[in-house]
């Protein structure tokens, strides 16, 4: 990277200046949902978070140029496309000093369009992306095997822990029931449809999901022939965009 590239503070002070009715820094900063104050910190050398990335990369910039200064500024039509195999990269978000491949500590994921359900079951589909999503390392430890999903607006079953609206991880790696009880896990059933329930062991052996919501009508779901843990719900995100 030469020297005088933009560091990745003087990337989101490019971006910002090329969106088109939000240049300014309130206008930015409401679309990223942060403060003004936070943006100018972020403008001016201090960590940017994973989620304001990835809100950026929802506007349309190109990850590899936010990150690294790859490539051109947007993403463009296919930006998309095969998400799944981008390369992971190591990336530093700190200061202008520290150079931003030092430290390998986000991977970009796909964030898939359909949602998953807090609640009635929900088809998910592998086929629909949005857009990449960035994930720190530490919340993300099998990334070849992640979704990165959002959760039905309307279901409420696994609230407080997970609400309406909210976007999760899922980790495919983590499917065996045994390993997984007391956990937040993706479970496909076979009448169809994918929910999210907490997994408890019942009195004969067996394992049934249940909702974290106690006034939640939801039925508990027996794990019968044919249903199936998809994976475990590694991390809980606040909903961006």
């Amino acid at each position: 990277m030469a020297e005088d590239a933009p560091t990745i503070a003087e990337r989101v002070k490019i971006f910002r200046k090329s969106c088109a009715g939000c240049s300014t820094q309130q206008a930015f900063a409401a679309a990223l949902d942060i403060d003004q104050q936070r943006l100018s910190g972020y403008e001016n050398g201090t960590r940017v978070p994973h989620h304001v990335v990835a809100n950026m990369v929802r506007m349309g910039a190109n990850p590899y140029w936010l990150l690294f200064g790859e490539g051109e500024m947007r993403g463009g039509p296919n930006a998309t496309e095969n998400v799944r195999d981008m390369a992971i990269k190591a990336i530093s978000l700190t200061s202008a000093e520290v150079d931003d491949r030092q430290l390998a500590e986000f991977y970009i994921l796909p964030l898939y369009s359909d949602e998953v359900a807090a609640g009635v079951p929900r088809e998910v589909r592998d086929t629909e992306i949005e857009g990449p999503a960035i994930i720190h390392r530490a919340w993300c430890p099998h990334p070849r095997e992640t979704d990165y999903v959002r959760v039905h607006s309307s279901g409420n079953s696994m609230e407080p822990t997970i609400p309406a609206g909210a976007i999760v991880t899922i980790d495919r790696a983590e499917n065996e029931p045994e390993r997984l009880v007391g956990k937040a896990v993706a479970i496909s059933l076979r009448e169809g449809g994918v929910t999210l329930k907490r997994l408890q062991r019942t009195a004969r052996g067996g394992f049934v999901g249940v909702p974290d919501n106690p006034t939640h009508e939801n039925r508990a779901i027996h794990l019968d022939d044919g249903d199936r843990i998809i994976g475990l719900v590694q991390t809980v995100h606040a909903r961006i965009g």
